[in-house]
Protein backbone atom coordinates (compact mmCIF):
# COMPACT_ATOMS: atom_id res chain seq x y z
CA UNK A 1 0.00 0.00 0.00
CA UNK A 2 2.70 2.33 0.79
CA UNK A 3 4.45 1.80 -2.44
CA UNK A 4 1.06 2.51 -4.18
CA UNK A 5 1.18 5.35 -2.35
CA UNK A 6 4.50 6.55 -3.12
CA UNK A 7 4.00 6.31 -6.79
CA UNK A 8 0.55 7.67 -7.16
CA UNK A 9 1.96 11.33 -4.95
CA UNK A 10 5.77 10.63 -7.81
CA UNK A 11 2.55 10.35 -10.65
CA UNK A 12 1.16 13.12 -9.87
CA UNK A 13 3.93 15.69 -9.60
CA UNK A 14 5.57 14.57 -12.59
CA UNK A 15 2.20 15.17 -14.16
CA UNK A 16 1.50 18.51 -12.82
CA UNK A 17 5.36 19.19 -13.93
CA UNK A 18 4.66 18.06 -17.69
CA UNK A 19 1.16 20.48 -17.91
CA UNK A 20 3.20 23.56 -17.52
CA UNK A 21 4.02 26.08 -20.40
CA UNK A 22 7.36 25.97 -21.54
CA UNK A 23 9.74 28.51 -23.59
CA UNK A 24 13.07 27.07 -24.78
CA UNK A 25 16.32 29.33 -25.50
CA UNK A 26 19.42 30.77 -24.54
CA UNK A 27 19.84 32.39 -21.51
CA UNK A 28 20.36 36.14 -22.46
CA UNK A 29 19.88 37.92 -19.22
CA UNK A 30 20.12 37.01 -15.31
CA UNK A 31 19.61 39.06 -12.55
CA UNK A 32 18.93 38.82 -9.07
CA UNK A 33 17.76 41.58 -7.05
CA UNK A 34 18.01 42.88 -3.14
CA UNK A 35 14.87 41.45 -2.28
CA UNK A 36 15.57 37.86 -3.31
CA UNK A 37 13.60 37.88 -6.23
CA UNK A 38 15.70 36.51 -9.79
CA UNK A 39 14.86 37.60 -12.97
CA UNK A 40 15.91 35.57 -16.17
CA UNK A 41 15.45 36.49 -19.81
CA UNK A 42 15.76 34.28 -23.10
CA UNK A 43 17.03 35.08 -26.55
CA UNK A 44 13.32 33.65 -27.74
CA UNK A 45 10.04 36.02 -27.71
CA UNK A 46 7.58 35.30 -24.88
CA UNK A 47 4.27 36.54 -25.45
CA UNK A 48 2.45 34.65 -22.45
CA UNK A 49 5.20 36.08 -20.08
CA UNK A 50 5.66 39.84 -21.83
CA UNK A 51 8.14 39.85 -24.61
CA UNK A 52 10.48 42.83 -23.19
CA UNK A 53 12.79 42.99 -20.37
CA UNK A 54 12.86 40.12 -17.91
CA UNK A 55 9.55 37.65 -18.85
CA UNK A 56 10.14 35.11 -15.64
CA UNK A 57 10.79 35.18 -12.25
CA UNK A 58 11.36 33.08 -9.30
CA UNK A 59 12.20 33.83 -5.53
CA UNK A 60 16.03 32.62 -4.46
CA UNK A 61 14.00 31.30 -1.30
CA UNK A 62 11.52 28.71 -3.15
CA UNK A 63 12.05 24.93 -2.72
CA UNK A 64 14.85 24.54 -5.43
CA UNK A 65 15.92 27.70 -6.08
CA UNK A 66 19.63 27.54 -5.73
CA UNK A 67 19.39 24.09 -8.35
CA UNK A 68 17.79 26.86 -10.66
CA UNK A 69 20.44 29.23 -10.02
CA UNK A 70 23.27 27.05 -10.92
CA UNK A 71 21.68 25.71 -13.95
CA UNK A 72 20.93 29.39 -15.49
CA UNK A 73 24.39 30.15 -14.88
CA UNK A 74 25.87 26.97 -16.29
CA UNK A 75 23.19 27.47 -19.63
CA UNK A 76 24.40 31.40 -20.11
CA UNK A 77 28.17 30.09 -19.48
CA UNK A 78 28.36 27.20 -22.19
CA UNK A 79 25.45 29.14 -24.06
CA UNK A 80 23.20 25.86 -24.06
CA UNK A 81 19.88 25.81 -24.75
CA UNK A 82 17.73 25.87 -21.53
CA UNK A 83 13.71 24.90 -21.34
CA UNK A 84 11.57 26.98 -18.63
CA UNK A 85 8.20 25.81 -17.75
CA UNK A 86 6.48 28.44 -16.23
CA UNK A 87 3.23 29.46 -15.08
CA UNK A 88 1.49 33.01 -14.85
CA UNK A 89 1.89 35.22 -12.54
CA UNK A 90 -0.33 38.99 -11.68
CA UNK A 91 2.75 41.67 -11.98
CA UNK A 92 3.16 40.32 -15.40
CA UNK A 93 5.93 38.25 -15.31
CA UNK A 94 5.71 34.28 -15.58
CA UNK A 95 6.48 32.22 -12.54
CA UNK A 96 8.99 29.75 -13.28
CA UNK A 97 7.86 25.96 -12.08
CA UNK A 98 10.42 24.00 -13.43
CA UNK A 99 14.12 24.48 -15.75
CA UNK A 100 15.59 21.63 -17.92
CA UNK A 101 18.24 21.58 -19.85
CA UNK A 102 20.10 19.16 -22.36
CA UNK A 103 21.49 19.25 -25.83
CA UNK A 104 18.94 19.00 -27.77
Amino acid sequence: MKRVLIFMATFLVVLSVKAAPEYTGNVSGFYVNNTGTALVNLDVETPNCGNAGWPFTFSVDAPGAKEWVSMFLMARAQQSVIRVGHSANPDGHCSIVYVHFYDF
